[in-house]
């Protein structure tokens, strides 16, 4: 090492900048370069540490609005310190949507009883039938499977045996 190195040594290839290249520095340029490449990493380590930041805030403000009973979708209304929240909503909460009493998110209620029909009264006797005739003259199964499995094993005759296998659906020409 000569006594004008100020502790550099050509022989070792890596840099204090955390690359490694195939040439020897070239002075300011290289430092230069290596810096504005650094500076650049900063500051989209910055930029994603504040979108992260924001989106605590907005996620500590949103539960804070749940807690006192007002919908998380005010959230992003409110942009101040989350420990300030408070005053904010003595000011403007008036105006913002309220959770049901419940603790239910929905803000509608489920009609009760059944639903209200459109359909006129013979339209009405006509679904009905076609409900009890199943849907493309297909019946729909009749029984538990342990009903279906005895009368299956009641039946004595093919025939039985077809009328009962249609009856609960089978298209099926059983009797060929």
């Amino acid at each position: 090492m000569s006594e004008y190195s100020f502790g550099y040594d050509p022989a070792d290839e890596s840099s204090d900048l955390g690359e490694t290249s195939d040439q020897q520095p070239q002075g300011p340029k290289w430092f230069r370069e290596g810096l504005a490449k650094l500076s650049g990493q900063v500051n989209e380590l910055r930029a994603e540490n504040a979108a992260l930041k924001t989106a605590q805030v907005k996620t500590q403000v949103e539960d804070a609005l749940k807690v006192k009973g007002y919908a998380p979708a005010a959230a992003g209304l409110y942009t101040g310190d989350p420990a300030k929240l408070d005053d904010w909503l003595t000011a403007n909460g008036g105006a913002l949507a309220k959770l049901p009493a419940d603790g239910q998110e929905s803000l509608e209620q489920a009609p009760q009883g059944p639903p209200q029909t459109v359909v006129p009264a013979q339209g009405q006797e006509a679904m009905q039938r076609m409900a009890e005739q199943g849907t493309q003259g297909v019946a729909p199964p009749q029984g538990t499977d342990n009903e279906i499995a005895a009368a299956l094993k009641a039946a004595s005759t093919p025939e039985e045996f077809a009328k009962l296998m249609q009856s609960h659906g089978s298209r099926y020409d059983w009797n060929s």
